[in-house]
């Protein structure tokens, strides 16, 4: 075998390691829910049986390092009796948003998600949050992180964009 035959699959086998790396599947209900979330955000909660069903992620910003406070990506379903029963999860995940201590409304790029910010103990989060609902299962996208002056744009991009990936794969 030539050394470029060999450099090729070698090549390609680390391709196919580093998309691996890069999301990771995940599934609730008996897999009725499935959804993708970046690969190196590692789970720290998962509760997949009863209702409601949750999965929750770290997502670590070197800012928060010492600090106490934490980035934290949660996905939840719950099983309900109809549309009308969403209606009301979400106007309760409303109510409980507005409850928030320091709660501001914000507007976000895509409209579809609820944001907002509120303060946790002396620290300013900015929460954003994503309602699904399908063949009788409300799902919840939270995504919650401290406000800290050391996070970089590059982050809160990255951030963004597995937030984004959840969402786009939850609607599929």
């Amino acid at each position: 075998m030539s050394a470029r035959p060999f450099s090729a699959l070698f090549a390609l086998l680390l391709a196919g390691l580093s998309g691996a790396a890069s999301a990771a599947d995940y599934t609730l209900n008996d897999g009725a829910v499935r959804f993708s979330a970046p690969g190196d955000w590692p789970v720290i909660m998962q509760m997949s049986e009863g209702n409601p069903q949750v999965i929750a992620f770290q997502v670590k910003d070197p800012a928060d390092s010492g600090t106490g406070e934490a980035t934290r990506v949660t996905v939840t379903t719950r099983k309900l009796d109809d549309a009308q029963a969403f209606q009301a999860f979400v106007s309760g995940a409303l109510d409980k948003a507005k409850q928030t201590p320091g709660y501001e409304s914000e507007t976000g790029p895509d409209g579809s998600s609820l944001r907002y910010s509120g303060m946790s103990q002396k620290t300013r989060y900015k929460y954003r949050e994503s309602y699904f609902y399908r063949n009788g299962i409300a799902v919840q996208l939270r995504c919650v992180h401290p406000v800290l002056a050391a996070t970089s744009a590059a982050w809160i991009t990255a951030y963004d964009q597995g937030c984004d990936q959840i969402a786009a794969s939850l609607q599929k």
